[in-house]
This record gives C-alpha cells, structure tokens and sequence, in this order.
C-alpha cells in the first residue's frame, strides 16, 4: 500500500485505503489540506494508475521532468526500489484522486501486456528518471475510465465481503482499460514535424474555443490535417477521440465556473451545451454530482 504519512491533514483526505487483491492496493485521496501535503515513494517497483477527479498535485521524480496533470486525466507511473519520487498536494485546494498502485507480481499474474514497455516507448520523453528505472505520465482519461473511478469513490455494498469483490473487480476493470489505453497509443501512421505542429495547434484551438462545435472534420480542415490523422494523434497524445476530449475540457471549465458561483444554467450555455439535462448527465458522469451539487458544495468550501 502507499506509505501515507500520519498527520492530520492525511487522515482527512484519505477516504479509502484498502487492499483489494494480492499485491493490489487502492487509496481514495479527498478533500482539502489545510498544508501541502507529500506522498513519498513507494520504495519498490510498482506500477501506479491514478485518475485524477479534482485538484492539481506535482508527480516528481528524481531529476526528472515534472508531470502537471490537469482534472480528468490518467496518470501512469511506473516506480523501481532505486527511484526516489513524490506526489505533492497544494494547501488549501481541493483534491479527489483515486490511486491504484500494483507490484510486479500482480501485473504478471494478470496480464502477459508488456506494460513497462509500452510506457516507455510512448511516455518515455513526458517525465522519465535519468538515473534509475521509472516514468510519470498523464493522458485524457476516457469517459468509463473516470466513470470507474468515481465508483470507486464510492460504496455501494453493505457486506465487507461482497464489498471487498467488488472493488476487486472494479480494480481489475481499471487495469484492462489502461492496457487498452496502451494498447491504441501507437498511431498506426506516425506524423511528421510539421503535422505534429498542426496537431499541436488543434489542441491549443480547442483550448481556447472549447465552447463551439467542433466535430472532428472540421477541427482537421481548420489545422490542415487528414481527419485520420487528428483522430490517431488525439488517441495517440490525450488517449481519448476529439470528441471525448473536447467534452473534458468543458467540463473541465464548467467545474471552474461553478466553483466560482456562477449559475448552472449560464455556465451550460457558455460552455457549449444546448441542453440542459444533457449538461447535467456529462457533468454528474465525470465529477459524480449534478452541476448544482457540485455548485454547492464549492461554494461552501470556500
């Protein structure tokens, strides 16, 4: 399991720490510290899957790059006995971040996926140790993904055996998805300097304009690129299709919005959606409360 520091702040955001299989621990951090707060390298190898639902924690690695992970993402991170590493949680922000971590053993007993590998080959310039064996990565999470995570959040059985089964299952869930992240990472056409510019440049666009309609044929006609090739390239550097990802970042910003008081039905329209029942579907399957709960709760927490 994380070696969690015992302090008061730790015991208030840790909502769930608990192992659900052999070699398989998982921890749900939430809340808000009142101090920063750090959790220090597991110290062995492992390999980490976190689903980041609110908050804006630092993954460091030892004279590595930092990985700055934005709500909604999928970070992967794969730690060895010699790599120094630390997670840091800011004071005075909220944070809900569901962590899955999984020793050697339990991934060869799951899976044949050549993981490691995978990673390296796709993340390895992201936020990679110069000096030892390791790597912190982030990626869009995909819709059932952060869905899985906020179920995870959750307890949804009374029995502690049946409870325990559950979330078994859920864990392994999680890791499928991800080999399967991994597994589509690889776009089948690799893109040239220029291109990958163009690329760039469509996820900047989206940024900036996130609240109109952007189907995928348009976004590759205004960045002058083969809509196949946006499509890979989107897969390749969020993990999630132009769609999904635009649907995140709008989220993303209607989270913000809320947070700051503005009114559920204003923030709907300016970010995009027409519809308000829709907005408060998309809104409930990522955040796992309806725009105006989620309204509520921010404001008093501020």
């Amino acid at each position: 399991m994380p070696t969690v520091p015992v302090t008061p702040d730790w015991e208030k955001t840790i909502a769930l720490l608990a192992r659900v299989d052999e070699g398989i621990s998982l921890a749900v951090l939430r809340g808000r510290p009142d101090a920063e707060l750090t959790l220090p390298s597991p110290g062995t190898q492992v390999f980490g899957i976190q689903v980041l639902l609110a908050g804006t924690p630092r993954f460091e690695l030892d004279r590595g790059a930092v990985c700055t992970p934005r709500v909604g993402s999928l970070v992967l991170s794969q730690y060895s006995d010699r790599l120094g590493s630390q997670v840091r949680l800011p004071a005075r922000h909220d944070v809900h971040i569901v962590d899955l971590r999984l020793s050697a053993d339990a991934l060869r007993r799951l899976t044949s996926f050549p993981i490691a590998e995978r990673l390296v080959a796709r993340f390895a310039s992201d936020a990679s140790s110069h000096d030892a064996p390791g790597l912190v990565a982030s990626c869009g999470a995909s819709h059932a993904v952060l869905q899985l995570a906020q179920s995870l959040s959750s307890t949804p059985l009374a029995d502690p055996d049946a409870l325990a089964l559950w979330r078994r299952a859920r864990a392994h869930e999680l890791l499928a998805h991800v080999i399967d992240v991994l597994a589509t990472l690889d776009p089948s056409v690799p893109l040239t300097a220029i291109e990958n510019e163009r690329l760039l440049r469509a996820f900047a666009l989206l940024e900036t304009r996130y609240a109109e309609a952007w189907p995928a044929v348009r976004l590759a006609k205004a960045v002058g690129l083969p809509e196949k090739k946006l499509q890979s390239g989107f897969r390749a550097r969020a993990g999630t299709s132009v769609h999904a990802h635009l649907r995140a970042l709008r989220l993303r910003h209607a989270a913000q919005r809320l947070a700051g008081g503005a009114s559920v039905t204003d923030v709907a329209f300016d970010v995009g959606y027409d519809n308000l029942s829709h907005f408060g579907k998309s809104f409930r399957a990522q955040f796992g409360v309806l725009p105006s709960e989620y309204r509520s709760l921010r404001g008093a927490s501020h």
